[in-house]
C-alpha cells in the first residue's frame, strides 16, 4: 500500500514557502508519509500537515496557551503603580517643572496630563511617569534658556 502513495499529490505546509502548497509524496514509512517535494519551490522536507487543516480544538488550545503564558509579574507591577497613583492626592503632589529633579514614587501634578506618579528615573534627564491616561516620559534637570 505504501508504494501506491509515492508520486501522489497532497496538500501540506511548506516551511520554505511559509504556506500550504501542493506536494508530491516521495517517501512513505509504515504507511505514514515521511518525505515530500513542494511543487512550488521544489524543496524536499518532512511532512507537515497544512496549517489550514488545524482543528478548532487545536486552535483553541493554542489560544489558551498564549493567554496563560502572559507574565503575571508585569500585571502585578502595573497594579502596584495603579494603586500608588490612586492613593496619591493632588494636594500633596509637587507641581511639575522641567528644571526640577524627581525620585521614584513622587506624586507630581502636570499642567496637561494631571496627577501622576514617578515610576522610574531613566537617567539624570528623563523620568517615566504614570498618569491616568498611561505612561509618559518627561524631562527633568533641564535648564530653560534665559532671555
Amino acid at each position: 500500500m505504501s508504494d501506491k502513495l509515492i508520486g501522489q499529490e497532497i496538500e501540506a505546509y511548506c516551511g520554505k514557502c511559509k504556506t500550504d502548497t501542493i506536494h508530491l509524496i516521495t517517501a512513505v514509512t509504515d504507511d505514514k508519509i515521511t518525505k515530500l517535494m513542494c511543487k512550488t519551490c521544489n524543496s524536499y522536507h518532512q511532512y507537515r500537515k497544512p496549517k489550514g487543516a488545524q482543528t478548532e480544538k487545536e486552535t483553541a488550545a493554542k489560544k489558551t496557551l498564549a493567554t496563560e503564558e502572559k507574565p503575571k509579574k508585569r500585571r502585578a507591577r502595573r497594579d502596584k503603580w495603579s494603586r500608588i497613583l490612586n492613593n496619591a492626592e493632588e494636594e500633596s503632589a509637587i507641581q511639575y517643572a522641567i528644571s526640577d529633579s524627581y525620585e521614584v514614587e513622587t506624586a507630581i501634578l502636570h499642567q496637561k496630563f494631571g496627577l501622576g506618579v514617578v515610576k522610574n528615573v531613566i537617567d539624570s534627564r528623563k523620568i517615566e511617569v504614570l498618569f491616568r491616561d498611561g505612561e509618559k516620559i518627561l524631562a527633568q534637570n533641564m535648564s530653560l534658556p534665559t532671555k
